[in-house]
């Protein structure tokens, strides 16, 4: 080799055979040397690169990127530097190296710059599939809408999904893992859910659908179907919790039990009474006992009303679940509604005493139906828990755009802890459950005024009488 050879230098370095890939440059990028390696790596013999511009060995685009004179002058510059890019082979196929340079001199006090190269080129692959991978693992876990727990096996969560953050806000960075009981504590009141992790962790025994109540971030309460499963994960075994939200099916589940307790209780007492009053007139008829006929009938009329209303609640209810609560809207005085809703309480309950308050003569665009049918749920609540009072009020309030209403009794009263739940499908307090009504009432009063674009609301202390109201825009207008 010429007096510029760094071979004197390096020849332990050049003879190490396969194991060191080196690449020899003058200070201006020109290639003066390769070692044997180079050439069974990269397939270049020393006549096809010695005396070319090392830059050939980079893609076209780290030459567009000018990243050869930038490597050139970063060694230069400060005698060492390090890189991590594609080297062109001589069938031009691209390898992933790392590369170590370093300034010398040579014995003439000529700049030679020595460059060690890594293949990386498998490594690199792996990297990107294991990357691939995860990304592909986390958007599986993004996709899946249940909460997820990746467990390790001290208990710690080191992963969770989309959902679980959502809902537990349990984001958990993978280098700070989080004791799962401590995670989920304040979710878990009845503790089921962590003991159940606990022992699953412990006995390595897999489990499936077990249900726990739990509260969320916003403190709703929910019913989950909880499963595990154990995986392998980067060579250590890792425990998935999912957590199947069943709150609306379980609560379908409740609404269909109460309906068959319903149709089973509520229809067959006023169909018996209807059966005992025909069998009264039966007899009275054959004694001429027409003051006996006319009570009796009276009787049965009364129970054929309260079995139509049972059955319109049920039908309504079924037309609201599915979104088919369709109005017809009209405009009128809202004091033909307040006289209609009074007519039909006092043809059930004349004894009442039914006091109007306020300014009825409004003119509105509503469902008139519909409102005269939350009006008389309101009246005959107030009567029907009057507690042996016999005097219902209703006032009527416009302002500005709107009417509120407002129906105020003196009987029992509603608890504190009742109160937030009475216009909730179902809903009946302990005191009144032996009392005629399945608790759909009030519910469906909140669902027509929901589609009047309106509220309702209750005010009540136990003992002293509620105040039930419903405000609506005298505008008819559905929200979107």
């Amino acid at each position: 080799m010429s007096s510029t050879s760094p071979v004197n230098y390096f020849e332990t370095l050049f003879r190490n055979g396969r194991e060191n890939i080196v690449l020899i440059m003058n200070g201006k990028g020109i290639v003066i040397a390769i070692s044997p390696s180079f050439t069974a790596h990269f397939g270049y013999t020393q006549q096809d690169i010695i005396g070319m511009n090392a830059s050939i060995l980079f893609t076209e685009e780290d030459r567009e990127k000018n990243l050869p004179q930038r490597e050139l002058e970063a060694v230069l510059g400060t005698g060492y530097s390090s890189d991590n890019n594609y080297l062109v082979n001589v069938d031009r196929r691209q390898r992933w190296v790392s590369g170590e340079s370093l300034l010398l001199q040579n014995e003439n006090g000529e700049n030679i710059i020595i460059k060690i190269i890594q293949d990386i080129h498998e490594k690199k692959i792996l990297e990107n599939e294991i990357r691939a991978s995860n990304q592909f693992n986390e958007s599986i876990l993004g996709s899946i809408r249940d909460p997820i727990f990746v467990l390790n096996e001290q208990q710690e969560v080191i992963k969770t999904n989309e959902a679980c953050n959502i809902l537990f806000k349990t984001h958990v960075a993978a280098s700070t893992p989080l004791n799962f009981e401590a995670v989920i504590g304040p979710f878990d009141r009845s503790e089921l859910l962590n003991k159940t992790v606990t022992e699953a962790i412990q006995t390595r025994k897999e489990f499936s659908c077990r249900e726990v109540e739990m509260f969320t971030v916003n403190m709703d309460k929910k019913v989950f179907e909880v499963s595990n499963s154990f995986v392998y994960n980067q060579g250590s075994e890792v425990m998935l919790v999912y957590m199947h939200d069943v709150t609306a099916s379980k609560q379908i589940e409740r609404e269909r039990e109460d309906v068959i307790g319903f149709i089973g209780h509520e229809l067959r007492n006023p169909l018996a009474n209807v059966v005992l009053c025909n069998e009264i007139m039966a007899e009275a008829v054959k004694k001429n006992n027409m003051e006996e006929v006319k009570d009796m009938l009276q009787r049965s009329k009364n129970n054929v009303m309260r079995l139509n209303k049972m059955i319109t609640e049920l039908y309504d209810l079924t037309k609201a679940n599915a979104g088919n609560m369709k109005l017809q809207v009209s405009s009128f005085q809202f004091g033909e509604v307040i006289k209609e809703a009074i007519d039909m309480v006092h043809a059930l309950q004349p004894a009442y005493n039914i006091i109007v308050e306020g300014q009825t003569n409004v003119a509105v665009e509503a469902d008139k139906y519909r409102l005269v049918q939350v009006i008389v749920n309101y009246l005959s609540n107030g009567i029907k828990y009057s507690n042996g009072k016999t005097e219902v009020t209703i006032h009527v309030k416009p302002e500005d755009d709107h009417i509120i209403v407002a129906v105020k009794d003196e009987g029992l009263g509603i608890s504190k802890e009742n109160l937030p739940y009475i216009f909730e499908k179902f809903f009946r307090a302990e005191k009144t459950k032996g009392m005629e009504g399945i608790g759909l009432g009030l519910y469906l009063c909140r669902q027509i005024i929901n589609a009047h674009s309106g509220m309702v609301w209750a005010e009540s202390e136990e003992g002293r009488g509620s105040v039930f109201y419903f405000s609506i825009p005298v505008k008819f207008y559905s929200k979107p």
